[in-house]
């Protein structure tokens, strides 16, 4: 057995004839606690921002020389994009491409070139050169599969392809089956499907394939399959190339992903896919030919290399690492006992974060790669227990690892750098180049609520970007006013600048609601995010949008010039002749109506209440139908919400009608 040391103030890097494997427990007391706090106040530019002119109103405080833009489009007619979902299994936050240049959001209705006609519907928008644009991307639907599942879309990173859940009919490609609600990958770009579940059954109406992986450039996409398909049989897992429009079987009927995207089960070229179960307790599937079993096949699948060639194991509580090859797989190599968690690991697999009991109680250690058979085991800080940092669901994940592998973000009770947190949670920082832990949330001493790394990605089986791949921005939620600008007292969305140890509000911080983080572009420079308060002059309505503060950001259609002050005084006069007086020429004894009152425009809010009447009948049928289904909790959720949108379309009915009976008193 591995015999670490349990006391966390020893440094011992190789030292005693000891294994370089063994725990070397670095000290981070010598570092001042002054060291880790940083500024609570903006970085000042040491000269005016490029985009100077947008920065005014609510962009003006902003970090970075960033400004707002609205990525959602101003006119919604009279709906929201979903920005904190509460149905995990019918829509999705926002999420951002890498590069930031898209993003992709859900809304209970339909405007701009809606494509889909269902109860949710999902949108992208792209940048432009002076503004972003917005169109539909859910598929047609018709008849609307049951809302116990949407769409279950499931995008490559750059946001251009999609796995997409389509209705039983029309079919959308030529060799879809007729009356069967098929999976299809669907080009973003150019507004084509691919058919994913080949060969399935016509006539089946709805059939629930589920995508759980997909690759970089959507060449595999692998998804659970409840009905029998060519080259798959009922309840199994399969893999679909784009090379060739064929589908391989991964494992037997019962196989599932070994675990969700973040953990990249799914290599990034598609070759290699961990699974479990269907025949196999863990196992990986090779170039769609070789399947392997990983160790006795009973341990539990925590995180890949994105080439798929190393993999971390958990075997009850020990850490174990194998090297997977067209050959087959390694020999363990055991890294740790009495693991409480992975955290994650590099992209290359060289470097993999986890707790540990095995030294002191609840360490925090960082395993690295260094080129010796056994490695380098290096202590960060204990005690972190948080649960949220290795376990749970994707929307609440709290830790965060760049690809790299240098730096770790990760949320904790305890103070670890000797702050007065008031046992709050707060957001932590580690750099493995220079060994430091940097609370980035401590500003306020003895605060009352604590900062929290969340996105709210769930369904779409990624984690959102809360750290920059270069570890220089860390984005998290936090109730504390941290900053003086921030004077409403609720959530709002702060980023910590590594560079220069300052924390600085992202969102507006004056409005009358929270507002939380959604995602990031990969370099941090886009950070989005939900509210209903107007940052830039084209947001005119009022209803919830997604922005983007942007550095060097600000859009020219977004910003109109401001209106021309009224003239007052002898400025009024024109420097022209004047126009001569002429006699009044009206009949004396004309007795008019005088000028026409100018009519209000009722068609909005006609429309709008035929909408929330629809979209209610919708719900209540569908609530009907998940009772039948046997999901009495989601009929409930449904009806109440049905209940509430038809009482909205009979107010907005109400309203359109005093319009038309004040515009025909107006005429008269």
């Amino acid at each position: 057995m591995r015999r670490f040391a349990t006391a966390p103030s020893a440094v011992s890097t190789q030292g005693n004839g000891m294994r370089r494997s063994r725990f070397g427990l670095v000290c981070l007391c010598a570092l001042g606690v002054a060291a880790f706090l940083g500024s609570s106040e903006p970085s000042a530019a040491a000269q005016a921002c490029p985009n100077e002119e947008f920065r005014n109103g609510p962009s003006a405080k902003l970090p970075d020389c960033r400004a707002y833009e609205m990525v959602s489009p101003p006119e919604k007619e009279g709906f929201e994009p979903i920005v904190d979902p509460f149905l995990k299994s019918l829509d999705f936050t926002p999420i951002a491409a890498e590069n930031g240049q898209s993003a992709a959001f859900t809304s209970y209705a339909g405007f701009g070139e809606l494509e889909g006609v269902g109860v949710v519907n999902a949108f992208l928008s792209r940048r432009g050169a002076s503004d972003w644009s917005t169109a539909g991307i859910s598929p047609p639907i018709g008849p609307y599969p049951s809302l116990s599942r949407a769409h279950n879309e499931l995008f490559t990173q750059d946001l251009e392809k999609m796995a997409v859940l389509g209705a039983w009919e029309p079919p959308l490609t030529l060799d879809a089956s007729a009356g069967t609600s098929n999976l299809y990958l669907r080009d973003n770009s150019s507004t084509s499907y691919r058919l994913l579940s080949v060969g399935a059954a016509a006539g089946l109406t709805e059939v629930f394939f589920y995508a759980v992986g997909i690759s970089t450039h959507a060449s595999h996409v692998v998804f659970n399959s409840p009905s029998a398909l060519t080259g798959c049989v009922a309840g199994s897992l399969c893999d679909w190339s784009a090379a060739t429009s064929a589908l391989s079987q991964i494992g037997g009927a019962g196989a599932t992903l070994a675990a969700k995207n973040p953990r990249r089960p799914v290599s990034a070229d598609g070759s290699r896919v961990f699974f479990k179960g269907g025949g196999c307790g863990l196992c990986v599937r090779i170039d769609a030919s070789t399947t392997h079993v990983i160790g006795a096949g009973t341990g539990a699948f925590e995180v890949a290399s994105s080439d798929g060639s190393v993999a971390y194991v958990a075997d009850g509580e020990d850490l174990e690492r194998y090297g997977v090859s067209p050959g087959g797989v390694s020999p363990p190599l055991l890294l740790a006992e009495e693991v409480q968690g992975v955290l994650g690991a590099s992209a290359d697999g060289s470097r993999v974060y986890f707790v540990s009991d095995e030294g002191a109680e609840n360490s925090l250690y960082m395993w690295t790669d260094d080129g010796t058979p056994e490695g380098e085991i290096t202590f960060i800080t204990s005690p972190v227990t948080l649960g949220s940092n290795w376990a749970g669901n994707l929307g609440s994940l709290s830790s965060r690892v760049t690809p790299d592998g240098v730096h770790l973000a990760f949320t904790a009770d305890e103070s670890l750098t000797g702050f007065p947190d008031n046992g709050t949670s707060q957001a932590y920082l580690y750099s493995a180049a220079t060994g430091a832990l940097v609370c980035a949330s401590c500003v306020i001493a003895e605060p009352e609520s604590g900062a929290f790394i969340e996105g709210g990605q769930n369904d779409i089986a990624r984690l959102s970007r809360n750290l920059s791949d270069d570890g220089g921005h860390l984005f998290f939620n936090t109730d504390e006013a941290l900053v003086p600008q921030d004077t409403n007292n609720l959530t709002d969305v702060y980023e910590y600048d590594a560079a220069n140890g300052q924390v600085a509000l992202i969102s507006p911080g004056t409005g009358g609601e929270n507002v939380k983080f959604n995602d990031a572009s990969s370099s941090g420079n886009d950070a989005f995010f939900g509210t209903r308060e107007k940052l830039v002059g084209s947001d005119k309505d009022g209803l919830l949008d997604v922005y983007d503060a942007r550095v060097g950001g600000g859009l020219t259609a977004q910003n109109p010039p401001a209106p021309a002050a009224p003239c007052s005084g002898e400025a009024c006069r024109s420097e022209t002749s004047p126009i001569p007086t002429q006699p009044n020429i009206a009949s004396p004894g004309f007795a008019g109506k005088g000028n026409l009152a100018s009519k209000r425009n009722c068609s909005k809010l006609r429309r709008e209440a035929r909408r929330l009447s629809q979209r209610a009948k919708r719900l209540r049928k569908n609530a009907k139908q998940a009772k039948r289904n046997g999901k009495p909790g989601l009929g409930k959720k449904r009806k109440r919400k049905a209940t509430r949108l038809a009482k909205q379309a009979r107010t907005k009915s109400k309203s359109a009608k005093r319009c038309r009976k004040e515009d025909r008193g107006a005429s008269k």
